[in-house]
This record gives structure tokens, C-alpha cells and sequence, in this order.
């Protein structure tokens, strides 16, 4: 008897340090947790298992997972996800309404329930029911830990004390990431705002004068045409330099970064003395495409002012099924494609890339230039609530 308490106690302090390394060796969140829930699902002799972050009752995501059954992780584990899962969880619905509160040993699973009803033949490999452990950290709700093997194994009372004490470690590492990176944006938006205001108060200044020092040798020098024709263009092109400059500027100052896309991009047109005609319906964005879209849209319109030849431009922002699409029209002169490198198109190209995001851009000469950008399955959308402006 003391055998078997002492190698129950090794082996708990065992997993418990391997996990503790294995949290504290990234700073990506969804690696952590890959890395952390594959180690435990081995330590503990488990086959299966996954990682819902839960943000409220109404958004999860699925994080991490292991050996999903094909019944599950058919379509990219869309039954997993919350714009296509399950709706009625049994887990998550108890973890929300704050009836799961220590590790369960069996639940059954209702999203695999769910799939032999829609194909009876549906390949659960022999999965019906899963061990749930929730993720706090002081109270907080983090997430959800889910592990199963077929045959509804039965945890003891110190495996499931193990699991809950693992599950504290993976909360409080999640808990540690998400303020690193918070402390990561704090300090890139205070770089950012230490080189607008250098950039404001050294080159913009310098180009100021520049622009009036030209105009002044510009009415000096009537009678030598040739002079008169070299300073008009640096006349030009140091107004061109000082609106761009002004932009680059507006761009990263962080004060616009609470604006929704179709403000931010209306407050950019407006600045460079465009005409904005929005139409955008009203969708939540996660930060990071916010963002993106945001600055491919600043883009597209610092684009249309500079080679244009129009004073009007077209933000749209929708829905079309799972797809949101943010569209940049002008009807200036168009063929921005047959001028390499003029567009800027390989700096959207990444942006969108960045966020999985694809970017299309149709330019005929002529006939004016639309940008399009269109994003899958990353937003939650309010259809019904609209608006139009200009």
C-alpha cells in the first residue's frame, strides 16, 4: 500500500513538472497548449483530447487538440468551432452557467451525439463520453480541458486531482501570455507614437520649408523659364512628400486604434480631402484583422488620392455567407497594374496574407480601381444593422 502511495506521488509530481516545463518554454499561446495537452494525454495514457478557450458565454475557440475521432475532425474540426459547432454542449453550457467547477469524469460528448444522428455511420472511434476540467485562474473563467479514450475510463480521485492542478497551470500560463503580449502592443504603440511625434517634429517641419522655401524661388525666378520649371517641380514633390508624410504620420499615432474599420478608413479619406461614400454593416472584428483591414484600406486610399486623378472614393464593408469583404473603389484613371511597384500591391499582398486573408485588385484603365479584400469564418456579424454615409 505505501508502494503504490509513493508511486502516485511520483508520478503525480512528475507530470505536474513536465507540464510546468513545457508551459514556461513559449510565449504563443495556442503552442503552449498543443505542446502541454499532447505530453499530458501521454503521461496520463489517454488518447484524445482538446482545449476550448472560453471568452463568454456566447464565444469560445477551439485551441488545442489531439486525435480528434473523424467524426470530429472532419472540414477542418468544424463541428469543434463555435460559428459551425454544436449548440447545445453539455461541457460548455455547465462550465458557463458555473455548474463545472472541478474536473468531471464523464460527460457525454453531444457533439459527437450529434454526429452519428446526422451519419450513423460516423467514425467516433469508439468515443462517447470525455473527463472535463475546467481553467480558471482566481475565479476566471480561462477555458476548458477535455480528454476521452473509448471504454469511459474511470479517473481516481487523485488522477482527477492531478488534472485539476494541471489545469491551473495551463490558466494561469494563458493568464501569463495574454499580459506579455498586452505588455508587447504597450510598449510597440508607445514606439510607435515616440516616432510619429519625431517624425512630426523633424521631417514634416523640414518639408514645410522646404515647400514654402520652393514657392518663394518659384515668384523669383519668372524670368529664367528653366529654373523656374526645375523649382516648380521640387515645389510639387515636397507637397507630395509632406501629404504623405502626414499620413505615414496619422498611421501611427495609436489614437484611431478604437475606431471601427469604416471610421478609421472615413477619417483617412477625409484628411486627404477625399469624398468618403460608406456603406458598411455593423460586424465585430477580432483586433488583429481589424487592423490589418484598417491599414490594407489606408493603403488603397492614400492610392486613390495620389494617382487617382478622383476626389471621391467607395469603403464598403459586408457579408456574404461565412465571407466579409472590405471593398476600396474610385472611378479615377485606373490602370495601376501596369505600373509596377506604383500600388504598393506586394505591402497589401502581406497584410492579407498575414490573416489569412486573400486580395484582389481590378484596375482597368480608364475605368477606375477597386480593392478587394475577403476573409473567411474570422468575425461575428450583426446583419441586420447597417449604415450609409456620404
Amino acid at each position: 500500500m505505501h508502494d503504490q502511495q509513493t508511486e502516485t506521488y511520483h508520478f503525480a509530481l512528475n507530470t505536474q513538472r513536465e507540464i510546468s516545463e513545457t508551459l514556461n518554454q513559449s510565449t504563443d499561446i495556442y503552442e503552449t497548449l498543443q505542446s502541454s495537452l499532447e505530453k499530458l494525454l501521454k503521461m496520463m495514457n489517454l488518447t484524445t483530447g482538446w482545449i476550448f478557450l472560453v471568452y463568454d458565454e456566447h464565444q469560445y475557440e477551439l485551441a488545442a487538440h489531439h486525435q480528434l475521432p473523424p467524426a470530429l475532425d472532419e472540414d477542418e474540426q468544424t463541428v469543434m468551432r463555435m460559428d459551425q459547432g454544436c449548440s447545445d454542449c453539455y461541457c460548455l453550457n455547465r462550465y458557463n452557467e458555473d455548474r463545472l467547477t472541478e474536473a468531471v469524469q464523464s460527460i457525454r460528448c453531444a457533439r459527437l451525439t450529434d454526429a452519428k444522428k446526422l451519419n450513423p455511420n460516423a467514425d467516433t472511434s469508439g468515443l462517447t463520453h470525455h473527463a472535463s476540467v475546467p481553467l480558471t485562474i482566481r475565479g476566471a473563467k480561462v477555458g476548458l480541458l477535455n480528454l476521452a479514450t473509448p471504454g469511459m475510463r474511470e479517473f481516481r480521485d487523485d488522477e482527477l486531482l492531478l488534472l485539476e492542478s494541471v489545469a491551473y497551470q495551463i490558466g494561469a500560463t494563458v493568464e501569463r501570455i495574454r499580459l506579455y503580449n498586452k505588455q508587447s502592443d504597450m510598449l510597440i504603440t508607445k514606439e510607435r507614437t515616440r516616432l510619429a511625434r519625431d517624425l512630426h517634429d523633424s521631417v514634416k517641419q523640414k518639408l514645410f520649408a522646404l515647400s514654402l522655401t520652393a514657392k518663394g524661388v518659384e515668384s523669383l525666378s519668372k524670368d529664367v523659364p528653366t529654373i523656374q520649371e526645375a523649382v516648380s517641380d521640387i515645389s510639387t514633390l515636397s507637397q507630395e512628400a509632406l501629404f504623405e508624410m502626414q499620413s505615414l504620420i496619422w498611421q501611427l499615432r495609436p489614437e484611431h486604434e478604437e475606431d471601427s474599420v469604416c471610421d478609421a478608413l472615413e477619417k483617412q479619406a477625409l484628411r486627404l480631402g477625399l469624398n468618403a461614400h460608406v456603406q458598411c454593416a455593423c460586424i465585430s472584428l477580432n483586433e488583429t484583422v481589424q487592423q490589418t483591414f484598417i491599414k490594407i484600406g489606408q493603403e488603397a486610399i492614400f492610392n486613390t488620392y495620389k494617382h487617382s486623378k478622383s476626389n471621391t472614393v467607395k469603403i464598403e464593408l459586408k457579408t456574404h455567407d461565412d465571407i466579409v469583404v472590405l471593398t476600396i473603389e474610385d472611378e479615377g484613371v485606373g490602370g495601376a497594374l501596369t505600373i509596377p511597384g506604383r500600388f504598393g500591391m506586394k505591402s497589401m499582398q502581406e497584410r492579407a496574407a498575414q490573416i489569412g486573408a486573400t486580395l484582389s485588385v481590378d484596375s482597368p484603365t480608364n475605368k477606375g480601381t477597386k480593392v478587394e479584400v475577403q476573409l473567411h469564418k474570422e468575425v461575428t456579424c450583426i446583419e441586420n444593422d447597417c449604415f450609409t454615409r456620404g
